[in-house]
């Protein structure tokens, strides 16, 4: 008994090793806009910007996410840029991935390159960018913009320039438990993880479910944003 005891517990500490890999080493999360609810989703943007107003000014590139097919993300955005016309925050250029639906629409102006086909063409302009003292925004899915998956294009770029992107991702989330396996990115680990997005599904399923016991308004937007790395923002975000 107390052999196969000690079998039980090597078991229990080896799989929360595993999942402490799989998962990584994540710095603690930090709540920078708590659970809200919005009547639009210019009001989240104005929240952004008043909760990081100093901040932004030390983000000359900065990463933002949407979930394609969500327009009301992009609208977030839209009103992200048209507000932050301050001095040191207002970003100067702005470019959007073509694949996003209604973002070519959205800003007719932008310029269009494709991060995961033509990366080294927005690294180079990226750089050329920061010589001439031009803040950039970056509007792409938010698979390409977080950095909590570490082989998409933000990971890439961190890893191999000297360029330091923040990134500000939008995703949807549960509001209880039987909601979780209908989101677009769940939390899967293991073999069920067949497209890598795993871990950022298990942070926001994490965060989301701290929000459960939360009342919803089903008239307005609700949302909430936190710090999940060092330059790393996670935006939840729910339509009526």
């Amino acid at each position: 008994m107390k052999y196969l005891y000690w079998i039980c517990t090597t078991i229990v500490l080896l799989l929360g090793v595993g999942f402490s890999v799989f998962m990584g080493i994540q710095p603690k999360s930090v709540p920078k806009i708590r659970y809200s609810h919005f009547e639009h989703p210019d009001k989240l943007a104005d929240a952004i910007i008043l909760r990081m107003n100093q901040e932004l000014k030390g983000y000359p590139l900065i990463m933002l996410g949407v979930m394609p097919g969500r327009p009301h993300d992009l609208e977030v955005w839209k009103a992200f840029l048209a507000q932050s016309s301050v001095p040191g925050v207002q970003y100067q250029a702005l470019v959007i991935d073509p694949e996003l639906p209604g973002a070519a629409e959205m800003f007719p102006s932008a310029v269009k390159i494709d991060l995961k086909r033509e990366l080294d063409r927005f690294i180079e302009g990226a750089k050329n960018a920061r010589t001439q003292g031009i803040r950039m925004a970056v509007i792409a899915p938010t698979i390409y913009t977080t950095q909590i998956l570490k082989e998409n294009p933000s990971g890439v770029i961190i890893k191999t320039t000297d360029l330091r992107p923040a990134s500000f991702s939008i995703m949807g989330f549960a509001r209880n438990p039987e909601e979780e396996q209908k989101q677009e990115i769940r939390c899967v680990m293991g073999e069920g993880d067949r497209d890598g997005l795993g871990p950022l599904g298990c942070v926001a399923q994490n965060k989301a479910r701290l929000s459960y016991r939360k009342e919803a308004d089903p008239a307005k937007f609700e949302g909430l944003m936190d710090l999940v790395g060092e330059r790393d923002y996670l935006i939840l975000f729910n339509a009526p």
